[in-house]
Protein backbone atom coordinates (compact mmCIF):
# COMPACT_ATOMS: atom_id res chain seq x y z
CA UNK A 1 0.00 0.00 0.00
CA UNK A 2 2.78 2.67 0.55
CA UNK A 3 4.18 1.75 -2.78
CA UNK A 4 1.06 2.57 -3.95
CA UNK A 5 0.64 5.84 -2.74
CA UNK A 6 4.16 6.43 -3.32
CA UNK A 7 3.75 5.72 -7.21
CA UNK A 8 0.47 8.15 -7.07
CA UNK A 9 2.46 11.07 -5.20
CA UNK A 10 4.62 10.54 -8.26
CA UNK A 11 2.47 10.22 -10.70
CA UNK A 12 0.36 13.48 -9.60
CA UNK A 13 3.63 15.14 -9.63
CA UNK A 14 4.87 14.58 -12.85
CA UNK A 15 1.66 15.04 -14.58
CA UNK A 16 1.63 18.59 -15.03
CA UNK A 17 5.14 18.33 -16.07
CA UNK A 18 3.76 16.05 -18.87
CA UNK A 19 0.82 17.86 -19.98
CA UNK A 20 1.80 21.64 -20.65
CA UNK A 21 -1.87 22.61 -21.89
CA UNK A 22 -3.16 22.00 -18.60
CA UNK A 23 -0.95 24.65 -16.89
CA UNK A 24 -2.39 28.07 -17.03
CA UNK A 25 -1.01 30.26 -19.95
CA UNK A 26 1.98 32.56 -18.69
CA UNK A 27 0.62 35.98 -19.38
CA UNK A 28 2.79 38.57 -21.52
CA UNK A 29 2.54 42.13 -21.62
CA UNK A 30 0.53 43.10 -24.74
CA UNK A 31 2.53 44.44 -27.37
CA UNK A 32 0.96 48.04 -28.85
CA UNK A 33 -0.51 47.41 -32.28
CA UNK A 34 1.36 48.76 -34.99
CA UNK A 35 0.06 50.96 -37.26
CA UNK A 36 -0.37 49.22 -40.63
CA UNK A 37 1.63 49.93 -43.56
CA UNK A 38 -0.30 51.60 -46.76
CA UNK A 39 -0.40 49.00 -49.63
CA UNK A 40 2.19 50.91 -52.11
CA UNK A 41 4.28 52.31 -49.16
CA UNK A 42 8.11 52.11 -49.11
CA UNK A 43 10.00 51.33 -46.56
CA UNK A 44 11.47 53.91 -44.69
CA UNK A 45 15.72 52.37 -45.00
CA UNK A 46 14.45 51.52 -48.74
CA UNK A 47 17.20 52.57 -51.41
CA UNK A 48 17.36 52.09 -54.90
CA UNK A 49 20.24 50.49 -56.33
CA UNK A 50 20.47 51.31 -59.86
CA UNK A 51 23.50 48.61 -61.21
CA UNK A 52 23.79 51.19 -64.14
CA UNK A 53 20.09 51.20 -65.03
CA UNK A 54 17.74 54.54 -64.60
CA UNK A 55 14.76 54.28 -61.76
CA UNK A 56 11.59 53.11 -63.44
CA UNK A 57 9.59 55.94 -61.46
CA UNK A 58 11.76 59.17 -61.71
CA UNK A 59 10.45 61.09 -64.60
CA UNK A 60 13.78 60.90 -67.42
CA UNK A 61 12.52 64.65 -68.61
CA UNK A 62 12.71 66.77 -66.07
CA UNK A 63 10.32 69.78 -65.59
CA UNK A 64 11.68 73.68 -66.21
CA UNK A 65 12.09 75.17 -62.95
CA UNK A 66 10.48 78.54 -63.44
CA UNK A 67 10.09 81.45 -61.11
CA UNK A 68 6.27 82.79 -60.85
CA UNK A 69 6.03 85.94 -62.55
CA UNK A 70 9.33 85.59 -64.38
CA UNK A 71 8.53 86.09 -68.61
CA UNK A 72 8.14 83.38 -70.57
CA UNK A 73 10.88 84.16 -73.05
CA UNK A 74 12.42 87.24 -74.61
CA UNK A 75 9.45 87.62 -77.22
CA UNK A 76 6.86 86.11 -75.76
CA UNK A 77 4.23 87.20 -73.26
CA UNK A 78 3.47 85.49 -70.24
CA UNK A 79 0.32 84.28 -71.10
CA UNK A 80 -2.82 82.49 -68.83
CA UNK A 81 -4.54 78.85 -69.75
CA UNK A 82 -7.01 78.43 -72.15
CA UNK A 83 -7.97 80.26 -75.06
CA UNK A 84 -6.29 83.38 -73.38
CA UNK A 85 -3.23 81.68 -73.81
CA UNK A 86 -3.21 80.24 -77.41
CA UNK A 87 -0.51 82.68 -79.50
CA UNK A 88 -2.01 83.67 -83.40
CA UNK A 89 1.56 82.01 -84.24
CA UNK A 90 0.33 78.80 -82.67
CA UNK A 91 -3.43 78.59 -83.31
CA UNK A 92 -4.81 76.54 -86.26
CA UNK A 93 -7.71 77.40 -88.12
CA UNK A 94 -9.84 73.37 -87.71
CA UNK A 95 -13.57 74.77 -88.63
CA UNK A 96 -16.20 77.43 -88.96
CA UNK A 97 -19.65 77.32 -87.63
CA UNK A 98 -21.88 79.90 -89.58
CA UNK A 99 -25.38 81.60 -88.58
CA UNK A 100 -27.51 83.42 -89.84
CA UNK A 101 -26.73 86.18 -87.25
CA UNK A 102 -23.16 87.14 -87.88
CA UNK A 103 -22.55 87.42 -83.99
CA UNK A 104 -23.45 83.77 -83.59
CA UNK A 105 -20.44 82.85 -85.43
CA UNK A 106 -17.87 80.64 -83.97
CA UNK A 107 -14.21 79.55 -85.11
CA UNK A 108 -12.72 76.18 -84.33
CA UNK A 109 -9.57 77.21 -83.05
CA UNK A 110 -6.74 74.18 -82.58
CA UNK A 111 -3.80 75.24 -80.02
CA UNK A 112 -0.48 73.59 -78.94
CA UNK A 113 -1.08 70.47 -77.07
CA UNK A 114 -3.49 69.17 -79.34
CA UNK A 115 -6.40 71.25 -77.75
CA UNK A 116 -9.01 72.60 -79.59
CA UNK A 117 -11.17 76.24 -78.44
CA UNK A 118 -14.08 77.73 -79.65
CA UNK A 119 -13.85 81.10 -80.64
CA UNK A 120 -16.20 84.36 -81.18
CA UNK A 121 -15.78 87.38 -82.65
CA UNK A 122 -14.42 89.83 -79.93
CA UNK A 123 -12.76 86.61 -77.50
CA UNK A 124 -9.12 87.73 -77.07
CA UNK A 125 -6.01 85.52 -77.30
CA UNK A 126 -2.75 86.03 -75.61
CA UNK A 127 -1.76 88.16 -78.59
CA UNK A 128 -4.83 89.37 -80.47
CA UNK A 129 -8.37 89.49 -80.84
CA UNK A 130 -10.60 87.95 -82.99
CA UNK A 131 -11.74 90.43 -85.20
CA UNK A 132 -14.16 88.88 -87.59
CA UNK A 133 -15.34 85.29 -88.55
CA UNK A 134 -16.56 84.71 -92.20
CA UNK A 135 -17.67 81.85 -94.06
CA UNK A 136 -13.75 80.57 -94.78
CA UNK A 137 -12.06 82.93 -93.02
CA UNK A 138 -11.00 84.23 -89.36
CA UNK A 139 -9.20 87.88 -89.25
CA UNK A 140 -7.20 88.17 -86.15
CA UNK A 141 -5.94 91.81 -85.18
CA UNK A 142 -2.26 91.56 -83.45
CA UNK A 143 -1.99 94.17 -80.67
CA UNK A 144 0.89 92.53 -79.06
CA UNK A 145 3.83 95.36 -79.76
CA UNK A 146 0.84 98.08 -80.92
CA UNK A 147 2.03 101.88 -80.57
CA UNK A 148 0.90 104.78 -81.40
CA UNK A 149 3.87 104.60 -84.15
CA UNK A 150 2.87 101.26 -85.42
CA UNK A 151 -0.70 100.61 -85.76
CA UNK A 152 -1.77 96.70 -85.00
CA UNK A 153 -1.40 94.16 -87.98
CA UNK A 154 -4.14 91.89 -88.63
CA UNK A 155 -4.15 88.48 -89.70
CA UNK A 156 -5.92 86.55 -91.91
CA UNK A 157 -6.61 82.84 -91.47
CA UNK A 158 -8.64 80.60 -94.44
CA UNK A 159 -10.03 77.64 -93.40
CA UNK A 160 -8.75 76.02 -96.97
CA UNK A 161 -5.15 77.62 -97.55
CA UNK A 162 -4.30 78.05 -100.84
CA UNK A 163 -1.70 76.16 -102.73
CA UNK A 164 1.43 77.47 -101.31
CA UNK A 165 0.03 78.91 -98.19
CA UNK A 166 1.14 77.39 -94.66
CA UNK A 167 -1.85 77.13 -92.47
Amino acid sequence: MTKSILILIIILFLCPMALPQAQPPQVQPPKPPDEPTPPLAVPKDYRYSARGRRDPFVNPVPKRVSTPGAPAGPNQPQCPQGLKGVMIAQATLSGIVVSKEPSMNIAVIGGPGGKTYFARVGDTLCDGVVKSIKLDAVTFVVNAGATAETPSREIVRELRPKPGETK
